[in-house]
């Protein structure tokens, strides 16, 4: 997306004036309150082991590679979320978001999920959400041997979330957490403020409760 970068800067500096953060779950459900955000990215492999591989969005064909790919951005409260927050327009997403986010967000039933739910509380409209995502999207440094076949020493969550925040040293242990599901890794989570600048997560992100387990498997990408 053309200028993303100065029109992040610029809505960084606009979430801050919309409802104090101190005072947002207070106002539940309201677009724009909200407490930090959550970029979600999802472990590719792991999603392809249960999805049909034809599925239209090419995410799971054989001749994909994909590792993280973006499954969402969350507003959060410290504590819970709000979700289908009330806009004063239907939360349609254009074809032409869809189609520039389509490398790393393949999926176009998934990004029309996403801003229904969790876009329309974020107080910006589609372009300017998902402008956000991409651009912290593209923040994260994905190790090199997240890409490998092998993701051999990849197997707890400790070992995962240490191979991120050694790759982004801007990151602390509190801005990261892993989930897993079956003892399979499925995503990671790195929190921001609203201010986009890294934030520390809330109890919703609990590692106990998100991979409450000492080993998991991380599926290798396609060759």
């Amino acid at each position: 997306m053309k200028g993303t970068t100065r029109l992040v800067q610029a809505l960084a500096t606009a979430a801050c004036l919309l409802v104090p953060a101190r005072d947002a779950q207070a106002v539940s459900n309201m677009p724009g309150a909200f407490d930090y955000y959550v970029l979600v990215l999802s472990w590719t492999p792991s999603f392809c082991r249960t999805e049909d591989p034809s599925r239209e969005d090419g995410q799971c064909d054989s001749r994909s590679r994909h590792a993280f790919l973006l499954h969402g951005l969350w507003p959060q409260y410290e504590k819970g979320w709000p979700e289908r927050c009330p806009t004063e327009r239907r939360p349609f997403v254009p074809e032409e978001i869809i189609e520039e986010m389509r490398d790393v967000m393949p999926s176009k039933g998934l990004m029309i999920h996403e801003y229904r739910v969790h876009g329309t509380c974020s107080g910006l409209d589609p372009a300017q959400y998902f402008g956000v995502a991409r651009e912290l999207y593209e923040r994260v440094n994905i190790p090199a041997r997240f890409l490998g076949k092998e993701t051999g020493g990849l197997n707890s969550p400790d070992a995962v979330q240490r191979a991120i925040l050694d790759a982004n040293p801007w990151l602390k242990p509190e801005m990261v957490a892993v989930t897993c599901r079956r003892q399979t890794l499925i995503d990671i989570r790195i929190c921001f403020g609203r201010d986009l600048f890294p934030h520390a997560c809330g109890a919703n992100e609990d590692q106990k409760r998100l991979c409450p387990v000492s080993k998991i498997t991380v599926p290798p990408v396609a060759p």
